[in-house]
């Protein structure tokens, strides 16, 4: 995992990622665009062939052509959601978590939410239906990982999550910057009831343990 020394690297990290994907997508375009050009080209000199009478040349002499097969196509759906996905607004520099169990981040639930609820979720009264381990993943990598893991999760139907971002030993000054960002990130997540740091038998420091409420979703 890369070692960043502060916030505005992250945040400088960012945006050259951004600034790749944007090169990427605008080179892609342009190529797309020459390729419609070539095949109107094409399609205009057939067709002006055409006219004129001339017919193709038969250059098989008589042998059998094999076409190689088409690509599967892509579910249109899945790469809509995948898109949907990357496309997810949770943000790195948003104000730090306020929490409302404690002020050192062990403990998080919504001001509708029961303070019963992460008690009892630290406790292990909900089991654990899933987890994700972010070790090795960079940040923009992580973001998308739990975007995708939580809308996975609703889709299944699982309410209890467990997630793995690390102690940090090994990051700079040995403190985790995807722990500080999965907190921000999961507290921008609406369907996020609570959250709680795992007991010491489920990862402790280095993971979270959320509840997903079954009735709130994404709305975009």
């Amino acid at each position: 995992m890369s070692q960043y020394h502060n916030l505005s690297d992250l945040k400088k990290v960012s945006r050259d990622l951004k600034k790749q994907a944007e090169a990427a997508e605008a080179a892609r375009k342009k190529a797309a665009l020459e390729a419609r050009d070539r095949d109107a080209a094409g399609e205009a000199f057939r067709a002006a062939m055409k006219e004129m009478g001339v017919k193709p040349t038969d250059t098989t002499r008589g042998r059998v052509q094999k076409h190689p097969k088409k690509p599967e196509p892509v579910a249109r759906q899945l790469e809509a959601d995948r898109r949907e996905v990357l496309e997810e607004s949770l943000s790195d520099e948003c104000d730090p978590v306020t929490f409302l169990e404690s002020e050192d981040g062990l403990m998080f639930r919504r001001p509708d939410v029961s303070p019963e609820i992460p008690r009892k979720l630290y406790r292990g009264e909900w089991t654990v239906q899933a987890h994700i381990d972010l070790h090795g993943l960079f940040v923009e990598e992580a973001r998308d990982a739990v975007a995708q893991f939580i809308r996975n999760a609703q889709i299944r139907g699982d309410r209890c999550l467990r997630i793995v971002h690390g102690k940090g030993y090994n990051s700079e000054g040995g403190v985790s910057v995807l722990k500080e960002m999965v907190r921000r990130w999961l507290k921008q997540k609406v369907e996020v009831m609570a959250f709680v740091q795992a007991p010491p038998h489920d990862g402790d420091a280095g993971a979270v343990i959320v509840l997903l409420d079954s009735k709130r979703r994404t709305h975009r």
